[in-house]
């Protein structure tokens, strides 16, 4: 797991230049150039996620930026131990490592009537099209 923060490589990158409406810099995106070279350097499978882009019913809030900061810093804890094929959660309030082969060992279903779900609709402030 590599991580580079935002930001991070601008003399090898454009930015857009300007400034968002909160009046940050626009800067250029590291990633897609990080992959390209990563690539061309080692013969390994390379996997880019972006989590700026994924999809978000709600802007992120405080807990969104500390649940993400506990989740990171465990999958760095894990990757320092020598686990491997681990995936990052929380159980009863406690960060643990999950194996990713229990994990995807059956398949998992959302029920759409179900509380969790409307509770996720709830808290992202997203319609529940599923009644229409």
């Amino acid at each position: 797991v590599i991580v580079v923060a935002e930001g991070a490589g601008q003399e090898y990158v454009l930015g857009e230049g300007g400034k968002d409406k909160g009046g940050n810099p626009i800067l250029g995106d590291i990633g897609p150039w990080f992959v390209k070279r990563l690539r061309a350097e080692m013969s390994c499978d390379v996997k880019f996620i972006d989590p700026t882009y994924m999809v978000r019913g709600i802007p992120a809030n405080a807990h969104d930026s500390i649940y993400c900061t506990i989740l990171g810093q465990n999958a760095v804890h894990g990757a320092f131990a020598g686990y491997t094929g681990i995936s990052i959660g929380m159980v009863n309030t406690h960060a643990v490592f999950l194996p990713i082969p229990r994990l995807i060992e059956r398949e998992r279903t959302v029920d759409p009537d179900g509380r969790m779900w409307h509770r996720l609709l709830t808290s992202t402030g997203q319609p529940d099209f599923h009644q229409y």
